[in-house]
C-alpha cells in the first residue's frame, strides 16, 4: 500500500511539473497575439535574426536579453543585457519583416533601480527610426511589483528591425545603470473573417396568378446586401425586399445574390391559374382628374386590389398587367391618393 501511494504521488508530481513547464513556455501567447517571435539566442547572431545594442558592460551583452531566461541572474551568471550608461538602446533585427504590435519586458532581479524609467519602442524603416510606443515614469517600485510588463499598440507595417530606446533609467550610480533581463516581441493575430453565405427560407414557392408572397434571406455577415432577380419576369417578379408577385402561369427562379459576389441562393416559383381564372369583373377606377380606367380582372386580382386599397395610403401604387399588341407585357400603376372612386361590375 505504501509503495502504491508513493507511485501515485510521483505520478501526480510529474503531471504538475509538466503543467508548470507548459505554462512557463506559453506564458506570453494569448488571445489576439502570437507567442514570442524571437527564438532563444546563445550569441548576437542566429539564423533567425541579430541582437545589438548601443553598448554593454562586461558579461551582459545584447543577446542575453533574448536567451529565454527572465531573471537578472541564474545560477550565479548574469542573464541580462546591461550597460554602465544611464540611457541606451537594445535592438533585434529579424531576417524576415514582421508586423510587431506587442512587446514584453521582463525585469526580475535584485537591482530594480537598473531597470528603465522612460523609453520608446521604435522600428527602422530603412532611413529613420519610427516611434511606435512610448512610456515614462515607470519606477523601480513598479518593476518590483510587476517584473513582467507587456505593452500593445497599433501597427500595420512590416519592419525587420525593432528596438527599445531608453532615455532614462531609475539608477543613480552603479557599474550597471541600465538593464533589461528579457525582451520579447509579438504580432497581432488577424481575426478570420466569417465566410459569406446566403440561404432562403423556402426552396419552392407556389402562387396563383396575381397573388403576392415574400421570401426571406439569411446572410453572413448580416450586413451584406442582397440583390434580388427573377429568371423570367413575365412569370414572376421580385422587388429588392424579396416580395414576389405572380404574373402568369409558369415557372420562374428567384435568385438572391450577395452584392459584388457570385454567392447566391434560389427559390423556384410555380405560378398556377386559379380555378376561377376567367375574367369575372370589370374594375372601373375614376381618378381625381376625371379620367376613368377600366380593367378586366379575375377574382384574385380584384381581392388583392381591395385589400391594397383598404391598407394603402399616399403615393402607394397598385399595378395591373394588360395585354396590348404588339407589346410583350404592359404594366399600369394606379396611385392611391389619385383615386376619386371605383366600382366593380361582376359578370
Amino acid at each position: 500500500m505504501v509503495n502504491l501511494l508513493k507511485k501515485r504521488f510521483i505520478y501526480l508530481a510529474l503531471i504538475m511539473l509538466t503543467l508548470i513547464s507548459f505554462n512557463v513556455e506559453n506564458a506570453h501567447a494569448e488571445d489576439g497575439y502570437s507567442a514570442n517571435l524571437i527564438p532563444k539566442m546563445t550569441s548576437n547572431e542566429s539564423e533567425y535574426g541579430k541582437a545589438s545594442s548601443s553598448n554593454y558592460y562586461g558579461s551582459t551583452p545584447s543577446w542575453k536579453a533574448f536567451d529565454g531566461v527572465l531573471s537578472y541572474q541564474n545560477g550565479g551568471e548574469y542573464r541580462a543585457w546591461g550597460t554602465s550608461q544611464k540611457s541606451g538602446w537594445l535592438a533585434y533585427e529579424f531576417t524576415e519583416p514582421k508586423v510587431i504590435s506587442k512587446y514584453v519586458i521582463h525585469n526580475k532581479g535584485n537591482w530594480p533601480e537598473q531597470f528603465p524609467n522612460s523609453w520608446t519602442f521604435e522600428a527602422w524603416d530603412g532611413s529613420n527610426w519610427v516611434v511606435l510606443d512610448s512610456h515614462s515614469n515607470v519606477t523601480k517600485s513598479d518593476w518590483v511589483e510587476k517584473p513582467e510588463q507587456s505593452f500593445t499598440f497599433e501597427n500595420t507595417n512590416k519592419y525587420n528591425k525593432y528596438r527599445v530606446n531608453v532615455t532614462l533609467t531609475n539608477s543613480t550610480n552603479n557599474q550597471v545603470n541600465l538593464a533589461i533581463c528579457e525582451l520579447q516581441m509579438m504580432e497581432k493575430l488577424s481575426t478570420p473573417s466569417k465566410p459569406e453565405s446566403i440561404s432562403l427560407d423556402r426552396n419552392t414557392l407556389e402562387l396563383l396568378e396575381g397573388s403576392l408572397d415574400k421570401l426571406f434571406a439569411t446572410v453572413t455577415p448580416d450586413t451584406a446586401k442582397v440583390i434580388w432577380t427573377s429568371s423570367n419576369e413575365s412569370i414572376a417578379t421580385v422587388d429588392q425586399n424579396g416580395n414576389v408577385t405572380a404574373i402568369n402561369e409558369g415557372t420562374a427562379i428567384i435568385i438572391a445574390t450577395i452584392e459584388n459576389t457570385d454567392i447566391s441562393a434560389t427559390s423556384t416559383v410555380i405560378v398556377k391559374k386559379p380555378d376561377n381564372a376567367f375574367s369575372n369583373a370589370i374594375l372601373s377606377i375614376t381618378l381625381v382628374n376625371g379620367i376613368t380606367k377600366e380593367y378586366d380582372v379575375t377574382n384574385t386580382v380584384l381581392n388583392n386590389y381591395l385589400n391594397w386599397f383598404e391598407s394603402a395610403q399616399g403615393t402607394s401604387t397598385f399595378k395591373f398587367s394588360k395585354t396590348i399588341s404588339p407589346y410583350k407585357k404592359v404594366t399600369e400603376y394606379i396611385v392611391h391618393d389619385k383615386i376619386a372612386s371605383f366600382e366593380v361590375r361582376e359578370y
